[in-house]
């Protein structure tokens, strides 16, 4: 739960004093809330700045929502998805209270409830990550298991670029939005990506006086290699829609930034969508390629690209080859494949979900271990 107006122990509801009323089907317990259908909880406060409310549910079904009154204010529609969710208001002066209420044939459990002024955050330029590939790193629909304890939006200062809008966790593509799971790339988030527990990491490191973005450019079921690879920045228009997709991105998102913000990295996981025998003559001058010319397009010159290798226990064919690959492409890694700027992750076994994909810990995991290169490094 980030830091806000209101205090944690609150925020939490482990201390409930601030809960002026409820409405409907309402049980307050042991650090949770109850609510049935057509319900309502109040909490009080004097609530002015440029918004955005913070709430933790479980066991959703049907629709909640949050409001506040005194006057009415409640430019956001409803949600559906559990979870964590982070509703943007503007600009709004001295808010009595805060509602938070499910629908009709609506139920769920309320852990967390947080009122963040965004106001000062929002006016800091950002070190921008960039978090690129595959469904390695999407995790639309593998890495289940999202967990509140482990996967939470670490601080105002933490924010992320949606890679697509979604209503449902109100998203709206690439303009900065609460970095925690899921993640919204191309399709709807139902996975833990590593770009996450990267933020989480990385976040104590950067100064105060900017903000760290991540932008959600990956896209899952894509290919690099080839003429028609859909990373390949010199296939055709059609073909290279993710790469496309993610220097436009970028550059809407650089858009909705303060001046000042910069790009300084990029994170790249994928699965097997290039796996091949030759995976080791075709895949590393492709990759050379396609980051090469994505910093020339988005003009940010050299950066750093971390590559989150594959995990060593997967069973997909090639994946060995794939694995070797991929490290040897290491600038520090003394072989003939070695990149300058290119930086590989080992993944350590025993986190394997699949023949292909890793658990939720695994791209926590994994998101923390290139954080902490990028930190050791020097990058930042």
């Amino acid at each position: 739960m980030p830091a806000g107006l209101l205090p944690i122990r609150q925020a939490t509801l482990q201390d409930m004093s601030h809960v002026t009323s409820t409405t409907g089907d309402v049980t307050l317990g042991d650090g949770e809330i109850l609510m049935g259908a057509n319900s309502r909880v109040t909490i009080a406060g004097n609530f002015s700045g440029n918004l955005w409310v913070h709430s933790v549910t479980a066991d959703v079904s049907g629709t909640t929502r949050a409001r506040f009154l005194s006057p009415t204010y409640m430019p956001e529609g409803t949600r559906q998805a559990e979870g964590m969710q982070t509703w943007k208001f503007p600009a709004a002066s001295n808010q009595g209270s805060l509602d938070f209420l499910t629908g009709s044939n609506s139920s769920c459990r309320l852990l967390g409830l947080q009122v963040v002024d965004m106001g000062d955050v929002l006016t800091k330029p950002a070190k921008v990550v960039l978090a690129l590939g595959q469904s390695l790193m999407e995790c639309s629909s593998v890495s289940l298991g999202v967990n509140r304890s482990f996967d939470y939006w670490p601080g105002a200062r933490c924010l992320y670029l949606p890679g697509a809008s979604y209503a449902g966790r109100g998203t709206t593509r690439a303009e900065p939005h609460a970095m925690h799971v899921p993640l919204q790339y191309q399709s709807i988030g139902q996975g833990v990506s590593p770009a996450a527990a990267f933020a989480q990491e990385l976040l104590p490191f950067v100064p105060e006086s900017h903000n760290l973005v991540i932008v959600a450019g990956a896209w899952s079921q894509t290919s690099l290699v080839g003429a028609d690879g859909d990373w390949n920045p010199v296939a055709t228009t059609a073909d290279r829609a993710a790469y496309q997709n993610a220097v436009d991105l970028v550059t809407e998102g650089l858009a909705n930034l303060p001046a000042g913000s910069e790009v300084i990295g990029a994170l790249w996981a994928q699965g097997q969508g290039d796996y091949s025998a030759t995976f080791d003559v075709d895949y590393p001058p492709a990759f050379a390629a396609m980051r090469n010319q994505m910093q020339v397009d988005l003009g940010t010159g050299t950066i750093q690209w971390l590559i989150l290798g594959p995990p060593p226990d997967g069973v997909a064919i090639y994946q060995d080859l794939f694995r070797e690959t991929q490290q040897n492409m290491d600038q520090d890694s003394g072989h003939a494949l070695a990149q300058a700027g290119v930086h590989t992750i080992s993944h350590p076994t025993g986190y394997i979900e699949d023949g292909t994909h890793v658990t939720a810990w695994g791209s926590r995991v994994m998101g923390r271990l290139a954080a902490r290169r990028f930190i050791a490094e020097g990058y930042l």
